[in-house]
This record gives structure tokens, sequence and C-alpha cells, in this order.
């Protein structure tokens, strides 16, 4: 099961990566049709699955556990915050992302919940684990969760419809409760992710060779699948980020550009490392 759930994730992956271009330049020039107006819906669900998948492959049954349980986090969380106000603010979902779970949460915020505190909980687990510990990891991953809000707000809720805002802050008509809770719940989920998968290790070394031509082609499967998370949190920034510039949101593009340079190199440094020891590890 696990090797199909190994390809399975490269599959969603590969899928999201073939829509993300097209998606991202209609939105960009302003020619969704009218039919593809709630596609976001799909890209995020292609995202919680493939990080589904890719935490699976790298944890096991815990890596399944730990995404599950911060998908229904961000369930309660996105409940309780639409039906009160508390934590982000009042906001009301459209009909523009379904399905919606109880008649409230989109299926899909869920999922990309879950892709966005396991990419980021793993991205500061590469960059600061041996270097601050905990503490550390669980502070980067809510400040990694709370830069991809930023870009987040403005395509989503000013430009595709998905939410809107009852009320009102400075930043482009956001409440500021909005970032702070952003900010702890991140903080929050990667407090669990640490509970779940603190000490875990790879326990995947290698990708097993399957006898079909479409994935015997693919280059390098095993890089692709230990990098999937740092790919999805990127592949993520940089659509918003040229969204966000092609609509004249110049403050929230330039926070995806200085998350582009800062994150992408600092993650390739420290996955190149993991990499690297990881070789060691086989050969030695």
């Amino acid at each position: 099961m696990r090797r199909v759930l190994h390809y399975l994730a490269l599959i969603l992956l590969t899928t999201y990566i073939a829509l993300l271009p097209g998606s991202s330049l209609l939105v960009s020039l302003n020619l969704v049709p009218t039919w593809g107006t709630g596609f976001g819906s799909i890209l995020l669900l292609l995202q919680g699955s493939a990080m589904l998948g890719w935490l699976a492959w790298r944890y096991g049954r815990r890596g399944v556990v730990a995404g599950l349980v911060v998908a229904t986090l961000g369930f309660l969380v996105e409940y309780i915050g639409e039906t009160t106000g508390f934590p982000f603010g009042r906001y009301q979902y459209t009909d523009l992302v379904q399905p919606k779970l109880f008649g409230v949460v989109p299926l899909a915020i869920c999922a990309a919940w879950m892709m966005t505190a396991a990419a980021s909980f793993e991205i500061a687990r590469t960059l600061g684990e041996k270097r601050w510990g905990m503490r550390g990891v669980l502070l980067l991953t809510a400040t990694l969760v709370l830069l991809l809000d930023l870009q987040i707000e403005t395509v989503a809720a000013l430009i595709n419809g998905y939410w809107v805002w009852i009320d009102s802050g400075p930043y482009y008509g956001v409440p500021t409760a909005n970032f702070v809770a952003w900010w702890l719940v991140g903080f929050a989920m990667a407090a669990v992710l640490w509970r779940l998968l603190g000490g875990a290790t790879h326990e995947a070394s290698a990708l097993p060779a399957l006898p079909h031509k479409l994935f015997n082609r693919l280059p390098y499967p095993t890089r692709l699948m230990q990098h999937m998370p740092v790919a999805l949190y990127l592949l993520s920034t940089g659509m918003f980020t040229i969204i966000n510039f092609a609509r004249g949101y110049l403050l929230a593009g330039l926070i995806g550009l200085v998350v582009l340079f800062v994150a992408g190199g600092l993650s390739g440094y420290g996955g190149g490392v993991a990499l690297r020891q990881t070789a060691h590890q086989q050969y030695d």
C-alpha cells in the first residue's frame, strides 16, 4: 500500500504542476471563464492530497495520522471562525468553494491548512531543528504559515472571491486579528506535528521502481519526493506572487518575492545537506 501511495503523491504533484501555469495566467489576466471560477478548490485538494501522500511516504502511519489531525484542526478553527468571528475576525465563505463540510467550511480549505502547516513544518525542520531545536522549529513554522497567508488573502478574497471579509483592517482591508490568528494557529499545528512526528526518521530511503514506462522516465523520483514540501510551498508562493503583481497588489507581491528568494535559497541549501547525509548513510 505504501508503494502505491508513493506514486500517487508523485502523480498528484505532477498534475498540480501541470495545471498551475495556466491557472496562474488566467487569474493574472482576469480571463477566468465562468465555469472555472471555483477551480481553485481542485488545486487546493491536489496540494493537500499530495502532501498527505508525502507524509505517508516519509513517516508511515504516523504521517497519515498527523496530516489528518492537522486537517481536522483546520476544519475546527475555520468552523469556529466563520460562525463566531473568533479568532480571525468576521468573514464568510462564498459558494465558489465547494464542497462545504456541514455547509460551512470548504473541504479544500482543510486540505490547504494541512499542506501549509505540514510543508512549513518540514521546511522549518530542515533549516532549524539541529540549530534551534523544537522552539525554533515551531516559531519558524508559524512564521512561514503567516507569510503564505499574507499572499493568499488578496488572491483568494479580493480577486477570486472565495470568501468575503465583514470586518476590515489596514492590510488590503483584512483585519489584523486574522494575521495574529494565523500565526498562533500555525504555531499550534506545528506543536501537534512535532508531538506526532518529532524525532521520526525516514522510513523509505529509496523509491522502488515499478515496471511502467511513465514512472521509469520520471527524473529522480526519490529526490522529487524528498523535496515535495518545499516544492508545494514555493509553487504556491510563486503563483501568488505572479498574480499579486499582475493585479496591482504590490506589497503582497513583494512579500512573496522575498519569501521565494529567502526560503527558496535556504531550503535548497538545507535540502542539499539532507540529501548528502542520506547518501552517506546509504553508502557508508
